[in-house]
């Protein structure tokens, strides 16, 4: 043989083991890594560069968590050439929450190539229709009667039974406890369940995530006093169990989930003023420290997580408290993090959070100055770096920043409790730069804040926790009132994808819903009652009767979609939901709107049923 023809031969078997034994990876995610204003009703598609094993394509190995609605129950496909996997979530995400995708290691592709290291990304769900004012509609007591300071300083709005609806879980430094408060599905909240950590632990920050794979969100603290972190995981019946202590080595005050070796269970980053410590899960919710990192800076405080140089695996953003700066470690995928980036933001830095808020594609930070009261938006490079940073006032002592979408508008807004001034302040995004928006008021301190929509009308409401008073402030969004208009009410709500808005009325827009796709009509009302769902020409005002105002025409088509009427159909559960996913045709007319109204059972009033607000839709390509 030649030497020429050698060569090529050399060069070309090459070529096919370079080919045949090439890494497996996910080519690309759909919704994107840090893609905002995502619709509650959306399937993630992760299409693979080979194709699969199918039998390596199982729930098990496929995961979708949203921080407050809890871990997602989903139908796992693989396609017809066995590179495209799609998740279809069987309920909606919560409003403005962030959502987790992780993708673990025993995926194969059908040459038996792993996926190493796994995957993961993240996406946040979009508000509804804003009137960005707000209006305090309740006080929730942390303290029982007639005692003392608890000090409820850390606060999770993680739906804790399951029932759908946003639960109150707040952590207690004083009285070493978790205090659980929940949600009776209409933003009102019961009565306190104590469980309670050694005495002088010192709970405070804290992150979700179901860390023993049971198919229920636990809740993880970090320790203060305790220098340790404490998982408590979900009991099942709407609080959690004694919790399970592990040292840290020091004072900890910042905690972050995320699958750090890629096996597709949960593990846990905890800060600890000196490093940053990585715990590995046994994969039935035993963490063990395996290692530590230092993030360029004095004190690490707090930690957020996320995707920072597009590589499928979390990062970790930490704030360094004595040093006035932001480290960012990035993650090999193997349990280890190397510092790649450090930049100044002020005297102090103690809360964080990331995301992408000037919508590029990259993950930036947002991480308060205690000593001066400001907020600074550091814009990430994309590629494990920071680029130019802009500082906003706040109020003073800033001790809790959190990014969601407040306006509906499917980018990050921000808000940020203030420990010295007793508020939360909030900016609203306007092409990514931050706008003022309202102030809103605790009672002495102010020591956290969470997006979330408790009442479930539709759009994103703020809750403001007090440490001081152990108070949570619940400031609701004021939504539209139409005149004429049948409101949604505790005995009956029809909700489209989480939205209650009335749309289509009052001069709100109809919600457009996508070709193809499957929305999630909910309702709302009694406990097992028969409920109806109708479709129609809608008419405003609406007519009155007995069961409330109707608002489907006489004079056009009606169509009754489901009932359970007669004793023969779906009834509500034992909470009062019912969930009716709903598949889309392919191809219909679009542009036409249509108005949907329920009705719920109601024994107690007079035509024996109630209705529910109207919702109208559109269909769009």
């Amino acid at each position: 043989m030649s030497l020429r023809l050698a060569t090529f031969v050399a060069v070309a078997l090459a070529c096919v083991c370079a080919s045949s034994f090439a890494a497996l990876t996910v080519s690309t995610v759909a919704p994107a890594n840090l893609a905002n204003g995502v619709s509650p009703a959306r399937s993630v598609v992760l299409t693979f560069n080979q194709p699969l094993d199918p039998t390596t394509v199982t729930p098990a190995a496929f995961k979708l968590m949203g921080k407050t609605s809890g871990v997602v129950p989903i139908v796992v496909s693989l396609d017809a050439g066995a590179t495209q996997v799609t998740l279809a979530p069987t309920r909606p995400y919560f409003l403005a929450e962030t959502v987790h995708v992780r993708v673990a290691s025993s995926v194969r592709s059908a040459t038996q190539e792993a996926l190493t290291r796994g995957f993961q990304s993240a996406f946040t769900i979009g508000g509804g229709a804003s009137s960005k004012q707000f209006q305090l509609a309740d006080v929730v007591e942390f303290r029982l009667a007639g005692e003392g300071l608890t000090r409820l300083y850390g606060f999770n709005a993680l739906d804790v039974d399951g029932d759908g609806s946003p639960d109150m879980s707040g952590t207690n430094e004083v009285s070493s406890d978790v205090r659980v408060k929940r949600n009776d599905g209409c933003g009102a909240f019961g009565p306190t369940v104590i469980v309670p950590l050694p005495s002088g632990g010192e709970p405070s920050p804290n992150d979700v995530g179901d860390f023993d794979g049971d198919g229920r969100a636990d809740l993880v603290t970090g320790n203060q006093n305790g220098n340790s972190i404490a998982l408590f995981r979900n009991d099942g019946a709407g609080s959690y169990l004694a919790p399970i202590v592990v040292g840290v080595g020091g004072s900890c005050h910042g905690v972050a989930a995320l699958d750090v070796d890629g096996d597709g269970d949960l593990d846990l980053a905890a800060a600890n003023l000196t490093d940053v410590r990585v715990l590995k899960n046994d994969g039935v919710g035993g963490l063990t420290v395996s290692g530590g990192v230092d993030a360029g800076g004095g004190g690490e405080w707090q930690v957020a997580t996320a995707d920072a140089d597009g590589d499928g695996r979390f990062d970790l953003f930490v704030s360094n408290y004595y040093s006035g700066s932001i480290g960012l470690l990035r993650a090999s995928g193997a349990a280890s993090f190397t510092l790649s980036a450090t930049k100044s933001t002020g005297a102090t830095a103690w809360p964080i959070g990331a995301g992408d808020v000037n919508g590029d594609g990259f993950a930036d930070a947002v991480v308060g100055d205690n000593q001066n009261g400001v907020a600074t938006l550091v814009r990430g490079n994309g590629a494990g770096g920071f680029g130019t940073s802009s500082n906003y006032p706040v109020g003073s002592q800033p001790v809790g920043v959190r990014l969601g979408d407040l306006d509906g508008d499917a980018d990050l807004d921000l808000s940020v409790a203030n420990f010295g001034s007793a508020d939360c302040t909030v900016y609203f995004n306007n092409g990514g730069a931050f706008v003022a928006g309202p102030v809103l008021d605790s009672e002495i301190s102010g020591s956290c804040s969470v997006l979330i929509d408790y009442d479930r009308d539709g759009d994103t409401d703020v809750v403001v926790t007090d440490e001081i008073t152990d108070k949570a402030f619940v400031y609701r969004q004021i939504g539209p009132a139409p005149v004429g208009v049948q409101a949604p009410t505790c005995a009956a709500t029809l909700r489209i994808d989480q939205r209650a808005l009335r749309g289509g009325f009052g001069g709100m827009p109809a919600t457009p819903l996508a070709l193809g796709s499957t929305t999630f009509l909910g309702i709302t009302g009694g406990a097992s009652q028969p409920y109806a769902v109708f479709l129609g020409v809608g008419q405003s005002p609406g007519s009155p009767s007995a069961a409330g105002l109707f608002h489907l025409s006489a004079t056009g088509p009606l169509l009754t979609l489901v009932s359970g009427f007669g004793g023969f159909g779906p009834t509500t559960n034992a909470v009062g939901e019912a969930l009716l996913p709903v598949a889309l045709p392919q191809s219909a007319i679009t542009g036409v709107p249509i108005t949907l109204q329920g009705a719920v059972g109601a024994p107690s009033s007079a035509a024996g049923a109630v209705l529910t607000n109207p919702e109208t839709i559109v269909l769009v390509p």
